[in-house]
This record gives structure tokens, sequence and C-alpha cells, in this order.
């Protein structure tokens, strides 16, 4: 049974000191009202969402990953972030460029031309051998890749912890005008309220405070509490051993007009069992896996 087209809604028992977690929050409490704009995440089927352009198949946050996922029927383009040393982003998850490329040394004291020079499918490993070595593949910088797919949703993911990534970002999403199809991950409360003061309209993750408050509303089940959240990036399974996205967790977040994008699911049977639960993106290192599942479910009766 499919809760998205049965309209299942969550429950939940009282949760002592609500308020004031909800006081702690209380600046996404004075926001525009729930479900007042389209949230371009929430598309009525669940997004194919090639973790770093599909890492298992591909090298890792490069040109030729994200060409070959969509191909392969990923929806979201989901690029990590790193300010190189001279202010350009570029496609990098760790600080530094050593497991990934034939190069060493941290992004953020090396310029971009010499970030570009190294081989980016080096490392890339695939049955005992490195189908990827030689073939020219570099580390793109992330306006290049919101250039290539303008009509792709896309994730950025700040690796970068810095306050000075946040401006380059602003400016990039601006220019391209990719306010209503960028979401930006960020896990500092710093970075979310330099965001908030630069480009209020850029959707960003939510302070420590404000997800807290989340968690207890959705605890008492408080569909009246407003989050300036527009998207949920929860692990399928947390570190205990239980399902952190549910049929009432995905009701809840659904009435606060929140997508749900959980991460990182390469088991086709948990990606069929996601999908029959109608969550709206799973990241994959698998795209090709995941897009077989998407079409078997969608081809089975109601």
């Amino acid at each position: 049974m499919n809760p998205r087209r049965y309209g299942i809604r969550a429950t939940g028992s009282a949760l002592v000191g609500l308020g004031l977690l909800l006081g702690a929050a209380q600046d996404s409490r004075a926001t525009t009202p729930k479900a007042a704009s389209a949230n371009s995440f929430r598309t009525g089927k669940t997004l194919n969402i090639a973790h770093a352009g599909g890492d298992a198949l591909f090298p890792e946050g490069t040109l030729l990953a994200y060409q070959r996922s969509t191909v392969l029927g990923s929806d979201v383009i989901d690029v990590d972030v790193q300010l190189a040393g001279d202010g350009t982003l570029v496609s990098l998850h760790d600080a530094s460029v050593d497991r990934t490329t034939n190069g060493s040394g941290l992004a953020r004291e090396m310029t971009y031309p010499q970030i570009r020079n190294l081989d980016a499918g080096y490392r890339f490993k695939r049955n005992g051998k490195f189908p990827f070595r030689g073939k020219g593949i570099t580390i793109p910088t992330v306006q290049q890749i919101v250039l290539r797919f303008p009509a792709s949703l896309v994730t950025l993911d700040l690796k970068d912890q810095r306050l000075k990534v946040v401006q380059p970002v602003c400016q990039l999403i601006s220019e391209a005008n990719r306010v209503d199809t960028i979401y930006v991950g960020v896990d500092t409360d710093e970075q979310v309220i330099e965001f908030r003061r630069l480009c209020p309209t850029v959707h960003t993750s939510g302070t420590s405070a404000e997800r807290k408050a989340l968690r207890a509303a959705r605890e008492t089940d408080n569909t009246n509490f407003v989050t300036k959240q527009w998207v949920s990036q929860p692990p399928f399974v947390g570190d205990d051993g239980t399902k952190r996205v549910t049929a009432s967790s995905l009701a809840f977040s659904h009435q606060l007009n929140i997508a749900v994008l959980t991460w990182v699911v390469d088991d086709p049977k948990d990606m069929a069992e996601l999908v029959e639960l109608g969550v709206d993106g799973i990241y994959t290192r698998r795209p090709d896996l995941l897009e077989k599942v998407i079409q078997q479910t969608s081809e089975k009766p109601d």
C-alpha cells in the first residue's frame, strides 16, 4: 500500500518541553505559512538522486558521472562543494584532493587551474581495475555543473564549512536564476545565518535548534508548526538501527510542504520499500538499480 495515495496521517505522543524547543526556533515559526509556495523537490514521484553522480559507477563529482547517471535515470544533480584557494567553487567531497585524484594537498590551498590539471578518474576502482585513469576526467567547478544541467534539480552539499563559502554560493544561484531548483545542504548554524543575511530566498538546511523543534513537532503531531526548511534529508536507518523514514514521518513532513530526501540507499529491497511509502527522493550510489525499482513499482496495479 502506498500511503501517498491513501492520505495516511501522522500521529504521536505528547512530548514534554515542546514549547521550549519551539521557542528556540521562533524565527522559523514567524515565516511564510506552510505550503505557501510550490516545492520543486516534491514532484509526486520518487526522485532518483545519484549520490555525487553515482559514485559506485563513476568517478564521483565529475561531469562524466553526472552525464552518465542522468542517462541512467537520475533526476537530481548532487554536488559536494569546496572552495579553492582562488575563490572558485569546486565539486569535491574532501578537503584534500588525495583520495580521488593523482595529486595531493588541500583544495583551499590550490588554485582552480592546479586542481583542474589533476586526474579525477585516477583512483576510481572497479573489479580490481582503474577504468577511468588517463581519460582526461577533471574536477569541475560548481558553475560548470549548474550551467551544464539547466533543467535538472540540484542539491549542493557544503562540505567546506567556512563562512566565506556562502557568498559565492549565493552569487552562483542568483546569477543562474536557480533559486527554485537548487537546495543547499548546510551543516553549521553560522552558515545558515549567513545565508539568510546575504540571500534569504535561497533554500537551505535549518539551524540545529530548528531541526530539533521540528522533530518535537512531529512527535506531537503539531501540524501547525511552520518551518523555513524546504527539504529534510534523514538517513533511511539511524545509528541505532531504527528506520527514520516511515509512513507517519512522511505524512507529517508533507503536510508542512517539506520534501523528504533520504540517503544513501543501494539495496533494491530498501529502495522498493521507500518508493512504496512515497518518499520524495532517494540518494543512491546505484542510480541504475533505483531506476529499475521505480519503473517496476510504477507498473504495479493500484
